[in-house]
């Protein structure tokens, strides 16, 4: 079963709020729910997916400002002027490009196109 976007950041900020609840040593289910206004059983699901999520999984992805924006797309601009991250055939490695700075595909693309 597919869970929309809008339930998952909501399930995502609920597991926070529990996490520096039991931080601030609220533990009991039941008083976790009280405090955060859901079911108990909602509270253990909860608990019982928190033991398998990484520190990663209890942070969101912060937006790149503007300034990172441009240094990236500067940066890929040099890169295309690098033979390095073109095929045998003459085509742009965009896998490559994306690979080497932890960036998207489209990313890479809107460059290109001129965005």
């Amino acid at each position: 079963m597919k869970i929309s976007y809008h339930r998952r950041r909501k399930m995502k900020t609920r597991r926070i709020a529990i996490r520096d609840l039991i931080e601030q040593g609220i533990e009991e289910p039941k008083e976790l729910a009280k405090e955060l206004k859901v079911t108990v059983q909602t509270i253990k699901r909860d608990l019982e997916a928190m033991k398998s999520m990484s520190e990663e999984d209890f942070t969101f992805q912060k937006r790149e400002s503007s300034q990172e924006i441009l240094e990236k797309k500067d940066t890929i601009l040099r890169l295309l002027d690098d033979e390095a991250y073109y095929t045998e055939n003459g085509d742009i490695n965009i896998a490559k490009i994306t690979q080497e700075l932890k960036t998207s595909r489209a990313t890479v693309l809107s460059v290109l196109n001129g965005e």
